[in-house]
């Protein structure tokens, strides 16, 4: 029996290499080729990216990592990594990997960097384990042979893809890529637990739950739409694994009704609960479109998403997506009514033709299945490349899937149009990572590219400014307002820029000022700006004429603005930078009332040390005690971050009794 049992395998093996696709030598074929020219891509594509070295910080790395300077323990540490806002979980995950780094801010980008490609190194990994066990599930006779050049040959082109890169190149976007990583290890889980022998139940168990269990908690605390791992697992369960190789004891399909269906209906009526409030409401002043527009606008994008990820273009690869305005209707512009119809069409037919060409409509389902968060109702921006880390793959994997099963006259002339497809690819990124730390080359390019984009104008004025063309930085400002007037942030950057120009600063600043007023567009970036302004310096070195009474009357207008007065946030902010004004004016006695009132709107222990050092320096202790107790009061609610809050509260006390002390001419306890 085990004579004949070797013969038995033996002819399995004889069979599985006689149905490679190109029926190369043995050498060819041996399974471990795959994982060596794996080895030597995921060297190449961290060669790539490398070229990108140091980096740079941009617009949103500062808004969610500044706290990176507070932490001093690992108490602080956590405290960011639980205090995040970026989404309604936090993400703190994928803040806990920057709490780890907290070092190299901000001086450090290219340490970032590095953990950020590593992140996507693993992630290629991660395709290549799910690529290859999709297809040994659908056919494992046919395909067991070849399953891991597919799978190596999605992982390349994916772990390449131009379009994409901007999830590695922009820091904080490691929140994607890490939580892309856990979804594609947790659906090669879920994939390969098919496959498994029904006799190793324990190790299909172990897999759907680490998978679909701890893949769906880890993926959603790095971003939130790793919460789709699940719908994406119901997908492949559905249109791609064959009835026959669905598991049927009963403990494995109760652990897939509780990994798969309940997660899926949670996240669904989730969205179904935002839905009234937001056609209700829309989104107020940070959105300058409507929901019925954004969703307008979501077809136009997915296809121009889909262009750029199957015909790459350098100038593409921009971290300022903000360059398509939302539509004003369905033919504004006839692009939206065509590209509405395009997608249920697409579907349509790959529904007709599942029998044949079942990888098509697999392939198209999980791309348009991975954009259900970010592509729907929910009050995002409308555009980023970044969102197609995880839903690329669908595409990626049909088309390679797709080239495999070519009739063999073809396979050699398609399997050569492959290599090319991949190689261009690598041309494109290298092309892209090599520029990238040429920032006015690319500050000019994604202007072009970008008209609409606010943010682009942002980053090539700065270009211009470093290289000392202020004329040159203050055109590309003057273009950007001009295209959004209630853009407050340009605005603001127009007054400190008027080298050249000094004489038409009057007329200016009654602009801006006017804009801050009447503006109905929420920006509280603007605010923060203002206040660090006031913060940082007394004048602009490239424009005298902008001093503190400036900023003080550019407060004061947007104080007037219900939008601004009415949040405590933007408020808080307002009320400060008058507080630091008049303590630069010396006017000590309304800066202390300032501090005090943007404490009460906002409490930050920072803001409160600053009034009631101001209390002890016109020697009014008394009222700096009752204040530390009203913050005493305004504790926070976490216990580590109330915890901090107390012991710098009970330091900062310390320093008052000291003051005190000294002010009476006692002398100080040592």
């Amino acid at each position: 029996m085990g004579f004949d049992r070797k013969i038995v395998l033996g002819q399995r093996c004889l069979k599985g290499i006689a149905s490679m696709p190109d029926r190369r030598p043995d050498n060819w074929t041996s399974t471990a080729w795959p994982f060596v020219l794996l080895l030597a891509a995921l060297l190449a594509i961290g060669a790539l990216y490398g070229l990108a070295l140091p980096g740079y910080w941009l617009f949103d790395d500062e808004a969610n990592l500044a706290g990176l300077a507070e932490i001093r323990d690992w108490r602080s540490a956590w405290l960011f990594a639980t205090s995040g806002d970026a989404g309604p979980l936090g993400r703190p995950l994928a803040l806990a990997t920057f709490a780890v780094q907290a070092a190299a801010w901000d001086q450090d980008p290219a340490a970032m960097l590095r953990v950020n490609i590593a992140v996507h190194l693993a992630a290629v990994w991660a395709c290549f384990l799910l690529a290859a066990g999709l297809a040994r599930v659908r056919a494992p006779e046919h395909l067991a042979a070849s399953s891991w050049w597919i799978g190596l040959a999605v992982a390349v082109v994916w772990g390449l893809s131009p379009f994409l890169a901007t999830s590695h190149l922009m820091i904080i976007q490691r929140m994607t890529s890490l939580s892309g990583l856990f979804v594609l290890l947790g659906l090669a889980a879920f994939v390969w637990a098919h496959w498994l022998d029904g006799r190793h139940r324990r190790r299909v168990w172990i897999l759907l739950a680490c998978g679909l269990g701890l893949g769906t908690l880890l993926a959603a605390l790095s971003k939130e739409s790793g919460a789709l791992l699940p719908v994406l697992a119901a997908l492949i369960l559905w249109l791609w694994i064959p009835r026959e190789r669905r598991l049927r004891d009963g403990f494995s399909r109760i652990l897939i009704v509780l990994l798969i269906v309940v997660p899926s209906l949670a996240l669904f009526s989730y969205l179904a609960s935002l839905l009234p409030t937001i056609l209700d409401l829309g989104y107020g002043a940070y959105r300058d479109f409507t929901p019925v527009e954004r969703l307008m606008s979501q077809p136009l994008i997915l296809l121009d998403y889909a262009r750029h990820l199957l015909f790459p273009q350098v100038a593409a690869v921009s971290p300022f997506m903000d360059r398509l305005p939302a539509p004003r209707g369905w033919l504004d512009p006839p692009g939206a009514l065509l590209a509405a119809l395009f997608w249920p069409a697409l579907l349509l037919i790959a529904v007709r033709v599942r029998k044949r060409a079942p990888v098509f409509l697999f392939g198209l389902a999980f791309f348009l299945a991975g954009h259900l968060l970010e592509s729907s109702f929910i009050g995002l921006e409308l555009y980023f490349a970044h969102r197609n880390y995880v839903p690329s793959f669908g595409l990626y994997f049909a088309l390679t899937f797709a080239v495999f099963q070519l009739a063999t006259p073809l396979r050699r002339l398609a399997f050569a149009g492959l290599a090319v497809y991949g190689l261009l690819f690598a041309l494109v990124l290298g092309q892209v990572t090599a520029g990238w730390n040429n920032k006015q080359l690319n500050g000019e390019l994604w202007f072009v590219h970008n008209p609409h984009s606010v943010r682009a104008a942002q980053f090539l004025g700065r270009q211009y400014l470093a290289e000392r063309d202020y004329l040159g930085a203050r055109r590309v400002l003057d273009i950007a307002s001009e295209r959004h007037p209630d853009g407050l942030s340009v605005q603001l950057q127009r007054t400190g820029l008027c080298i050249g120009r000094e004489a038409e600063y009057p007329a200016l600043l009654q602009e801006v000022t006017e804009s801050f007023r009447t503006s109905t567009k929420y920006e509280p970036v603007a605010a923060m700006r203002l206040v660090r302004l006031v913060q940082e310096e007394n004048h602009s070195p490239l424009c005298p004429l902008r001093d503190l009474d400036t900023l003080e009357r550019l407060a004061d207008a947007m104080l007037e603005n219900p939008l601004y007065r009415d949040r405590a946030f933007s408020r808080s902010l307002l009320v400060l930078t008058k507080a630091f004004i008049n303590r630069e004016a010396g006017n000590l006695e309304v800066a202390v009332d300032f501090f005090v009132e943007a404490f009460r709107q906002r409490p930050e222990l920072e803001v409160a040390f600053f009034a009631a050092s101001l209390m002890a320096d016109l020697e009014d202790h008394a009222k700096a005690y009752r204040f530390l107790e009203e913050v005493r009061e305004r504790v926070p609610s976490s216990r580590l971050a109330a915890r901090i809050w107390l012991e710098d509260l009970a330091a900062f006390e310390h320093v008052i009794r000291a003051s005190e002390r000294v002010s009476r001419g006692i002398e100080p306890a040592t």
